[in-house]
């Protein structure tokens, strides 16, 4: 365990007693604790046998009665603590998630579901022992077997091939996730666990769903290749993956919790645009707020600065946070707030405290290599370098943003003068400097030397008061 992680254990475990206290109260067991562990392993069906066959799945949906208590009592009780430890899966998951507000609250509310799966591709396995899930969320735990061995310069990775409504076999679109990902150490420290967080802002999770993953390994290099003169290397570092399995899961979960639906129909008018406040729908795992963009703005609302606020303080820390999808013609959007299971906040606002215009006539610019110039001109952009290779260019603008900001200012497709669509070799953007983004792409060198890019998004515009709405409590 790594010293930040012992400092969040002696801050989280027993309500703040000192560490010494809680290491003389660990080896103290307290009386009747003997039998603890023989009761939970009967309750969790960790004695029961299980018969495995290459490429099979077998699921047990059993109970999960004993593992609601288990994250308030391991930060209140050293003893039981350490008893947990010592079984297998559902103790090592207690220890994986024990730092994770969010997580742990879905425990203490009922909300994790064992699974208790397993998915073959002839001699490799891959476990999945428990998920959570509401209609809008969807946490996956993969646990890989014991005999799973990393070197030192190995990560191992999972990734998703396709996800599908389970009944009907039709691949579900429209959703998001992220994934961890485990070294040689995190192997031991965190069990061999890798979890993954799905977002679904378009629709709703199924109730049963099937889908594929595949296990690879990365080797990563020791030393960095170099990029050559004038040139973005397309991949500065040479990534060698070795594919371990394809696995497939179906799952089937327990009955979702109803949203708390909110209608508003309000409407804003922010630097001359005018944004419908819809509606709000709050889920387990958070609150879904819907926005609309009139077709008479002369901008495009590119996103919004938002935060959650409790008694005028931000509480957005820990675990929670914003994310929002844009409907495919701009015409809205939708910010889910994400939020503690089952949390029960006192009075809160949702702030809007700035906005990113971008005016719909500056969408399209034509840029000349040559001149290195912009047209239309855009007000606090600037073409600043171009740097000609054989058959490629290397161009860097410069945009004036508010303090460090930064954000991707281009589309990954763009233009010749003749309609021709190309992809950009690469793109990436340097933290700002005194106010000045630097935004570097590489593109293939047109004849005409001119070539037209597509604005996605625009510096960041603060409210000299934020607008304030007052979130729906559960």
């Amino acid at each position: 365990m790594t010293e930040d992680n012992q400092d969040m254990s002696k801050n989280s475990l027993n309500g703040g007693q000192g560490w010494e206290a809680l290491l003389a109260e660990a080896h103290a067991e307290p009386e009747g604790l003997d039998f603890v562990e023989e009761r939970l392993e009967n309750r969790i069906g960790l004695n029961k046998r299980k018969k495995r066959r290459k490429r099979a799945i077998y699921s047990s949906l059993s109970t999960v009665a004993a593992a609601l208590v288990f994250v308030f009592l391991v930060n209140t009780n050293g003893a039981f603590a350490q008893t947990l430890s010592r079984l297998p899966v559902i103790g090592q998951l207690i220890e994986y998630i024990q730092f994770d507000k969010s997580l742990s609250r879905a425990i203490e509310n009922e909300y994790i579901q064992e699974v208790d799966l397993t998915a073959w591709d002839g001699d490799k396995g891959l476990g999945l022992p428990y998920v959570l899930a509401d209609a809008k969320n969807l946490v996956l735990f993969f646990q890989l077997p014991d005999d799973f061995e990393l070197a030192a310069d190995e990560w191992a990775h999972i990734y998703l091939k396709e996800m599908r409504e389970g009944r009907t076999g039709e691949k579900l679109e429209g959703f998001a996730y992220t994934t961890s990902s485990l070294s040689p150490e995190g192997r031991e420290e965190n069990h061999g666990f890798i979890m993954q967080r799905y977002h679904f802002p378009e629709g709703e999770l199924p109730e049963q769903i099937s889908f594929d993953v595949l296990l690879e390994l990365e080797n990563l290099p020791r030393e960095k290749s170099e990029a050559p003169v004038g040139e973005f290397a397309e991949d500065a570092y040479e990534h060698q993956m070795q594919e371990i399995g394809s696995f497939t899961f179906e799952v089937k979960f327990n009955e979702f919790a109803e949203p708390i639906v909110s209608e508003f129909h309000e409407q804003l008018s922010i630097r001359g645009q005018s944004i419908t406040l819809e509606e709000m729908r709050v889920y387990p795992t958070g609150t879904e707020v819907s926005f609309a963009f009139a077709d008479e703005n002369t901008s495009w609302v590119k996103g919004l600065d938002l935060t959650v606020a409790e008694e005028g303080e931000s509480v957005l820390r820990g675990s929670q946070g914003i994310s929002a999808i844009y409907k495919e013609d701009y015409s809205g959007m939708t910010v889910f707030i994400e939020s503690d299971y089952f949390d029960k906040p006192k009075e809160q606002e949702l702030w809007i405290r700035g906005l990113r215009l971008l005016d719909k006539e500056e969408e399209f610019i034509t840029v000349d290599l040559e001149k290195k110039t912009i047209t239309p001109a855009i007000e606090g952009m600037e073409l600043k370098e171009v740097i000609k290779g054989e058959e490629k260019a290397n161009l860097v603008f410069a945009t004036k943003v508010m303090g460090e900001e930064a954000f991707g200012a281009f589309a990954f497709d763009y233009q010749d003068e003749q309609g021709n669509t190309y992809t950009l070799k690469n793109m990436g953007t340097s933290s700002s400097q005194n106010s000045w983004m630097e935004t570097h792409i590489t593109v293939d060198y047109p004849e005409s030397g001119r070539i037209i890019l597509q604005r996605v998004s625009s510096p960041l515009l603060i409210l000299e008061e934020p607008i304030r709405i007052p979130l729906p409590q559960r």
